[in-house]
């Protein structure tokens, strides 16, 4: 089981990790998609990590909260981002979430339901603190799809940089998804899978409106 601890551990250097595991092309296809959407407002990332996504959505933001469970992480993103006006950051627990219901008009989970045993109570979190209409954005790094090679090589990469896989981790799939996104009661569920080697889920949900 990898603990808060642990994940800790790879804070200065979880970006790097990352790439090696994934490779470049994924993250970037990615960034590009995120980079892409619109009229985000006030948004709220569940666990940024060391902020490797949040950057992608800093030019269509009015403001950026950053989270995560771990300190380290958070206070990485924090120093990454200095300077900018509108990125704030703050440790929180994703399935217990400190802010107010209709708080935020955009959340993002990017790779993150796949890796948590509480995939339902986060969603639930993220929509309470949604706007009605607001938007959920999750993105997850899956082996859905990939050869029987390729899945070989990226779980070999992932546990050379990791170790063992998180208690409760799944291979997050659209059918998956689309369950977990319709039993909290979201709307407008869009899924595709996105990348040519490494691929990457994407959704999009929103909060139904009142």
């Amino acid at each position: 089981m990898i603990t808060v601890n642990k994940w800790e551990a790879f804070s200065d250097s979880f970006e790097q990790r990352n790439t090696y595991v994934v490779g470049q092309a994924i993250i970037d296809t990615v960034k590009s998609r995120l980079a892409g959407l619109q009229n985000l407002g006030v948004v709220l990332e569940l666990g940024c990590g060391n902020g490797t996504y949040t950057r992608s959505l800093l030019h269509n933001a009015t403001s950026i909260l950053a989270t995560d469970l771990s300190e380290k992480m958070v206070e990485t993103t924090k120093q990454r981002f200095q300077g900018h006006a509108n990125v704030h950051t703050d440790v929180a627990n994703c399935t217990q979430l400190p802010y107010s219901d209709d708080q935020f008009d955009t959340v993002l989970m990017a790779n993150l339901l796949h890796i948590i045993p509480c995939r339902h109570a986060a969603l639930l979190e993220a929509k309470r603190v949604l706007k009605p209409g607001g938007r959920l954005i999750v993105m997850s790094m899956t082996q859905y799809s990939m050869g029987f090679f390729q899945q070989f090589g990226l779980i070999y990469r992932y546990i050379k940089m990791y170790g063992s896989k998180p208690a409760g981790a799944i291979k997050l799939t659209p059918k998956r998804t689309q369950h977990y996104l319709d039993a909290a009661m979201f709307e407008d569920v869009q899924i595709e899978v996105l990348g040519n080697g490494v691929k990457a889920l994407y959704a999009e949900a929103v909060k139904a409106r009142r």
